[in-house]
């Protein structure tokens, strides 16, 4: 099973975006007596690209900015080097990152017919791979931030996520005198309205991977080991005509 963006299949046809859940392909846990397979993620991937992607691309993911460009894939799955971010819009490559408790950023320009795929962490929203994903999305296809629609996507909530003082201060917060929940996907929404990004075309998935989603996500702060996917990426059959689509 997967969790989709609200809206988007309506407004945004031409792609497909959601996150898994545990459990997800050969990450069954039924099939391994109540257990996450070895490398949940990896199963997610391989069913993802069994539903009709001719590629799925994954990266070792490092809490940084780096960002790579897509053009093309050997089909298959493919996992790359370090990066958080993933920028394309050739049709057919299904763009992924894996996840237990960061944001997922999807980013999709209805314009010029691309999507990137980001993961923040406290680390790299402070890196800026926010702001990274976006500068390669305009300098490589001239996407303007006020075009695109942006999913912040099922994470840990303000709630859930207590961090230091030292982490408020790197992403420019006021510090808290001791340890304190932050919220970084509201961190993220503001930054990305700073960039940008019109309010409305801006959403914030409700769900947290620690206290909701009736446990379908993976979270590092309840001692998983798994990790789920985000993905996104521009149907095989739209090609071109996916670029200069209305929204």
């Amino acid at each position: 099973m997967t969790t989709s963006i609200p809206g988007w299949d309506a407004r945004l046809p031409w792609l497909r975006a959601g996150t898994t859940w545990r459990g997800f392909g050969s990450g069954d846990e039924a099939a391994n007596g109540g257990r996450a397979a070895p490398d949940p993620a990896g199963g997610a991937a391989a069913a993802l690209l069994d539903s009709g992607w001719r590629s799925v691309v994954r990266s070792r993911q490092v809490h940084g900015s780096v960002t790579r460009l897509h053009a093309d894939l050997p089909a298959g799955a493919s996992v790359l080097g370090d990066s958080d971010g993933h920028v394309t819009r050739t049709a057919g490559l299904l763009l992924t990152v894996t996840l237990a408790d960061c944001v997922p950023v999807f980013v999709a320009d209805p314009v010029h017919g691309a999507v990137a795929l980001l993961h923040a962490g406290w680390r790299g929203t402070a890196a800026g791979v926010l702001e990274r994903g976006l500068d390669v999305m305009v300098r490589e296809y001239g996407s303007a931030p006020a075009d695109l629609f942006v999913h912040l996507g099922p994470a840990i909530c303000g709630r859930c996520y207590e961090v230091g003082p030292e982490v408020f201060e790197a992403l420019g917060e006021a510090p808290p005198p001791g340890p304190a929940p932050i919220d970084l996907r509201g961190v993220i929404r503001r930054r990305a309205i700073g960039a940008g990004v019109r309010r409305e075309r801006l959403s914030v998935s409700r769900e947290c991977t620690l206290c909701g989603g009736n446990g379908r996500y993976f979270s590092h702060r309840r001692g998983d080991s798994g990790r789920h996917l985000g993905f996104i990426g521009i149907l095989p059959e739209s090609g071109e005509r996916a670029r200069r689509r209305p929204a």
